[in-house]
């Protein structure tokens, strides 16, 4: 009987580690090659690549899939969907949302977001991957935007209709100083980014705004009827170890 990690976030490989110390058998998959990388050095498989439900049925027929642990990012909500339905033990983590206070203001959804009280006429930073941007391409005579993607995406990103110029390729500054820098070149006035629970994400940008009055957007996380949910690594592992050996009780 095995545990399917459903990974692709840095809490993931957490994970994977202390199932690995508990000697409780698991599998991981991620959309990518590059997530997949998360694992290097650990004994469970690692399978990448989008799953249908067919792919995720005979996964968990191969595997002997007893029990689901969900830790990917809280906006890829395709994949948890399609994991609840296989009505198999399951269990979301999340890191826990970063309480916002002003100049930070959470807003419910993108389609929210995509209003002139927010855009009209801003100067404007997205920092939201590479698959919201063509929402985008109607503002591009309103406003002033720039993203923030990785380098890897810059093709996709000229065709949702932003120019080379407008394209910061780097990876998220790991600290509010490089964050502010790029922010103060640009002059930005508003900058849209995601509860997305990345290590570092949404704190960093936080300062960055406090410290220069910029607005900061933050898209607020889908809301799934998650049957069980945790943000304690502990809880992860009584309930991998409950589901795979019931007589056992937790010390």
């Amino acid at each position: 009987m095995t545990i399917w990690l459903i990974g692709g976030t840095s809490e993931s490989r957490t994970i994977a580690q202390r199932l690995t110390q508990q000697g409780l058998p698991w599998l991981v998959t991620v959309v990518s090659p590059t997530a997949a990388r998360l694992y290097a050095g650990l004994p469970g498989p690692i399978q990448s690549g989008a799953l249908s439900p067919a792919d995720i049925q005979s996964l968990i027929q191969q595997h002997s899939i007893r029990a689901i642990v969900d830790a990917s990012h809280p906006f890829a909500t395709e994949i948890s969907k399609q994991a609840m339905a296989t009505r198999l033990p399951y269990l979301r983590f999340e890191r826990q949302v970063t309480p916002l206070e002003p100049p930070a203001e959470s807003v419910p959804d993108l389609d929210t977001l995509l209003q002139p009280h927010y855009l009209e006429n801003r100067r404007v930073l997205l920092t939201l991957g590479i698959k919201a941007l063509h929402q985008f391409q109607p503002w591009q005579p309103r406003a002033h935007l720039w993203a923030r993607i990785l380098p890897t995406a810059k093709t996709q990103a000229i065709q949702a209709g932003f120019a080379p110029e407008q394209l910061i390729c780097d990876r998220t500054p790991t600290d509010a100083l490089a964050e502010q820098t790029l922010w103060q070149k640009l002059n930005v006035d508003t900058v849209i980014t995601k509860a997305s629970g990345v290590p570092g994400g949404v704190p960093i940008k936080l300062a960055a705004a406090k410290a220069l009055g910029v607005r900061l957007l933050v898209i607020a996380r889908p809301k799934l009827p998650y049957p069980q949910q945790t943000h304690n690594l502990e809880r992860v592992l009584e309930f991998c170890q409950h589901t795979l050996h019931p007589a056992t009780k937790s010390r």
